[in-house]
């Protein structure tokens, strides 16, 4: 992703060949790996070259990209996580070619996001302000915990069906896969006519100064990214939407924020009910510290060093299971508390 992974220099390719390599690649990918989903990342139809080719591969229990490799002959492998970058010997030198590994549940929603250049990231932005993540797993909900903003519990899935993600963004759902279907994404201008077309757009989100010093590093970098934030300066022919982001102040943001997330929750009841439940289990967490903590222990046994870290183990294994445990702690009183601790500290200096 990107074209500059391997040791090797690595050409650009014209779109004829480029779409030749791409046939031929996936078609022995797909023969070797019947049993997996293997698809091109899509490209908008008038691109003339090509640094590299994006092949997303579904992943499973026995997925080996050693193996893909393998299966094209690569004559160079990067491996980067969910990433493996290989070079391919073609008559004009050598392509880059990388394989994604994608989830099953994800694929769907990973294929658009990819496609055509920069486009899952700049419909990114406009999630960002929510509070939310566009990524290629789907729409996140990055939920973090209600009395420490920078602790984050967990990212919960909004929802995996592309198109509900975008329309919950303010897109014309049905206008984007027609065109996706219709190859009417010709070129980096009918991708940047659809990224603008939402409500919710706001110049000002996406300039480079207004991005945290990740985010600007990063798509300073993105040659798609700079061309749309030019394009942006050059449109005089349509009015781009301008909402009020900017001008919100904290209280207006947060409010904009939750008013999202209350839409979220009626589209999607099945988000709503793991959101509560991760806020339930954190609150759980936090009472069964206050009820369950090495501080107390001491206080209560006079244990210290090795031995308090032996009760408190010990206390924790008296349970038939963790469930027990954490029932227990946080039903009883401090006199049953400090009765349980000084039982299992007996036991302990017994032995």
């Amino acid at each position: 992703m990107g074209g500059n992974a391997l040791k090797a220099e690595s050409i650009r390719l014209p779109a004829a060949r480029y779409s030749e390599v791409e046939h031929h690649a996936v078609t022995t990918l797909r023969q070797h790996f019947p049993e997996r989903r293997i698809e091109a990342v899509m490209a908008y139809a008038d691109k003339a070259d090509f640094g590299d080719l994006d092949i997303l591969v579904e992943a499973g229990e026995d997925y080996n990209a050693a193996q893909l490799a393998v299966a094209l002959q690569a004559t160079e492998v990067v491996f980067n996580g969910d990433v493996t970058s290989m070079g391919l010997a073609v008559a004009e030198g050598v392509f880059q070619l990388d394989l994604i590994r994608t989830e099953s549940d994800s694929f769907d929603f990973a294929s658009r996001y990819f496609g055509f250049n920069d486009f899952g990231n700049l419909i990114g932005r406009i999630a960002h302000k929510f509070g939310a993540k566009f990524g290629h797993l789907g729409l996140l909900y990055p939920l973090r915990a209600p009395d420490d903003k920078d602790h984050l519990l967990a990212e919960l899935c909004i929802t995996r069906d592309f198109s509900e993600a975008l329309k919950l963004l303010g897109y014309d759902a049905l206008l984007y896969e027609r065109m996706r279907a219709n190859g009417q994404f010709k070129n980096l201008q009918d991708i940047f006519r659809y990224v603008v077309s939402s409500p919710y757009v706001n110049r000002e989100i996406y300039l480079l100064d207004n991005r945290n010093h990740k985010a600007r590093i990063r798509d300073a970098k993105r040659a798609t990214y700079n061309a749309f934030l030019l394009w942006l300066d050059e449109q005089d022919e349509i009015k781009l939407p301008a909402y009020p982001w900017a001008e919100a102040g904290t209280a207006a943001r947060d409010e904009q924020k939750q008013k999202f997330l209350e839409a979220t929750f009626i589209l999607f009841p099945d988000f709503r009910q793991v959101y509560d439940q991760a806020l339930e289990k954190y609150a759980r967490k936090k009472q069964l510290k206050l009820q369950f903590n090495g501080e107390l222990a001491a206080e209560i046994t006079g244990l210290s060093g090795k031995q308090l870290g032996e009760l408190m183990a010990q206390v924790r294994h008296s349970f038939v299971d963790e469930s027990s445990f954490e029932n227990f702690f946080l039903e009883a009183d401090s006199d049953a508390v400090k009765v349980r601790f000084l039982k299992e500290a007996a036991l302990l200096l017994s032995s």
